[in-house]
């Protein structure tokens, strides 16, 4: 008698989001132990579409797609490309928009920082904002967004911070959308008004809203278990 052959894992890819590397998944990556993982690549490159084009160039002919903050642009860009190729798409603490004129003369800002060699500043600067407020003091955390940041470098922040901020409004393309898609957002993202997620979840026919109370913008590594279930969830789908 003949054993069936199991099916190949799913691959995943996940893309971090702004100074940040595959540790902001860390705690996921470790509960996905079966599954082929793949980190995309976000450096060395100055505009989204650049990302998601390397992306399509280094990952299987089928994938599923999550994309956090930063990452969440590049997703929407790599299912505007090659929908066919995207079995469900995650979309957590990012949003749909382009930047706000206040956000491109915050990024201006923080960038004249580094190129005057204060690149070591920005992680300070950023930390407060990305976290719910109970955790400006974590200080394992703290050294976790300050230890990506370093690996990332002050010339891939700038290109990261440029692609930024001259990525499309992905807005119209958002009912193209046809693949199970979960969205994910934190209750207290300072970075991130709820209502750009709740504008992706009524744009999106095949959508799952999921608003992590007691969250800031980093949802993945301050609710690392909460965001590991709902992540397995939407893999079973």
């Amino acid at each position: 008698m003949k054993i069936p052959e199991t099916a190949p894992a799913e691959t995943v890819v996940f893309i971090p989001g702004l100074t940040s590397t595959g540790t902001l998944f860390g705690p996921q990556i470790n509960s996905l132990k079966e599954r082929p993982i793949i980190i995309a690549e976000t450096c060395a490159m100055d505009s989204i579409e650049a990302m998601a084009q390397r992306l399509l160039d280094h990952t299987p002919e089928k994938f599923a797609l999550l994309g956090m903050s930063m990452g969440g642009y590049v997703a929407l860009e790599v299912i505007r490309l090659a929908p066919e190729r995207i079995s469900r798409l995650a979309l957590i603490n990012t949003n749909a928009r382009d930047d706000t004129a206040s956000q491109t003369q915050l990024r201006h800002t923080q960038m004249e920082i580094a190129r005057k060699g204060g690149f070591h500043k920005i992680a300070s600067m950023q930390y407060p904002q990305l976290v719910h407020p109970a955790r400006h003091d974590d200080t394992a955390l703290r050294q976790v967004v300050f230890d990506m940041a370093a690996d990332i470098g002050t010339d891939n922040f700038l290109k990261q911070q440029n692609a930024i901020i001259n990525r499309r409004d992905q807005r119209a393309d958002l009912p193209a959308i046809q693949c199970p898609t979960m969205i994910v957002a934190g209750e207290e993202d300072s970075l991130l008004p709820l209502d750009r997620c709740r504008e992706m979840h009524d744009a999106i026919p095949n959508s799952k809203l999921h608003i992590i109370p007691d969250c800031g913008h980093l949802s993945t590594l301050e609710h690392p278990v909460h965001t590991s279930e709902l992540i397995q969830d939407w893999l079973d789908v």
